[in-house]
């Protein structure tokens, strides 16, 4: 008996690290090979429909981290639900994520897993046979590589939809961002008493642009506030002719910026709300809630 007990003890006294410690499942060169995998799965489709058109994407070369694929990838999981509306098939809502202040590429990866998936249930509903096998490892890759690839593939569902993101598409998002700075403003106790800007009537999705890079401008000095460090989105507005998908992508960045924000006050269990579905916005509307955002951003003076 005395054996047995003592025998209890020695291995309760052994680190089980196989069940304790988190296994390294990716690095951003596994994750990039995931993501050229989706690509090609994108192109079975694109065939399938017999569309050949190829939507270019500018190449990005900031800083980017995990992130932002994450959220290149929710950007992604949103086109895949509009097509699937436009099918008739079951809606599916886009996951969200808990803030945190450094994301892994880990839950890059998760996330990819999440696109082949659905994109195989769209291939068995249109009949799409074919496999894309793993694709190979190239060692070296960057997160900015996996965005920009990201990046790449999201343009090409804006052919497979046969339509540009709308305004409305971009509305939801704002509300989403807007969501998540009333959730700061009521953590801080800052009273809520900005003013929607004047609407613009003839605003154009350039003016949202703008508007956009506008309240990211907001949530970095804020960023700076907390000592977090900032991303230069510079590269972002190297676009010559802005569509709606450009100004999505902004709005975007910002919630992903906001997410670390959000992590920095402890504010974890706070997801940002699901996407609603709005109709029949417009330029202006977006343009002027943009502004709105950024001036209730602008009411926090410390942290």
């Amino acid at each position: 008996m005395m054996l047995r007990v003592l025998l209890f003890l020695v291995l309760m006294s052994v680190p089980w690290s196989t069940s304790q410690a988190t296994v390294e499942i990716a690095t951003p060169s596994i994750v990039f090979a995931e993501v050229l995998r989706i690509e090609k799965e994108v192109e079975l489709i694109k065939s399938h429909l017999g569309l050949t058109e190829s939507k270019p994407a500018i190449q990005i070369f900031a800083a980017l981290s995990p992130r932002h694929s994450w959220q290149k990838s929710y950007i992604i999981q949103l086109k895949i639900n509009l097509f699937r509306r436009q099918r008739g098939f079951p809606f599916l809502a886009a996951n969200n994520l808990e803030p945190v202040l450094k994301m892994e590429p880990e839950v890059v990866y998760e996330q990819t897993q999440r696109l082949l998936t659905e994109i195989n249930m769209l291939k068995k509903r249109l009949g799409i046979s074919k496999i894309v096998p793993k694709q190979e490892i190239v060692p070296g890759k960057k997160p900015i590589d996996v965005f920009n690839k990201l990046n790449f593939i999201s343009m090409q569902w804006d052919i497979i939809n046969r339509r540009e993101i709308s305004p409305a598409n971009v509305y939801a998002e704002v509300k989403r961002v807007n969501e998540d700075v009333n959730i700061i403003l009521n953590y801080l106790n800052v009273q809520d008493v900005a003013f929607p800007p004047p609407k613009k009537s003839d605003a154009k999705p350039a003016d949202s642009f703008k508007s956009a890079f506008k309240l990211l401008a907001e949530i970095q000095r804020l960023q700076q506030l907390a000592g977090i460090a900032r991303v230069d989105f510079h590269d972002f507005s190297k676009i010559k002719t802005v569509l709606p998908s450009d100004v999505l992508n902004m709005v975007s960045m910002a919630i992903a910026e906001l997410q670390v924000l959000k992590a920095h006050l402890g504010l974890i269990t706070r997801l940002t709300t699901p996407a609603e579905q709005h109709v029949e916005k417009t330029p202006a509307e977006v343009n002027q809630f943009l502004g709105y955002v950024a001036n209730k951003l602008q009411l926090i003076r410390s942290l």
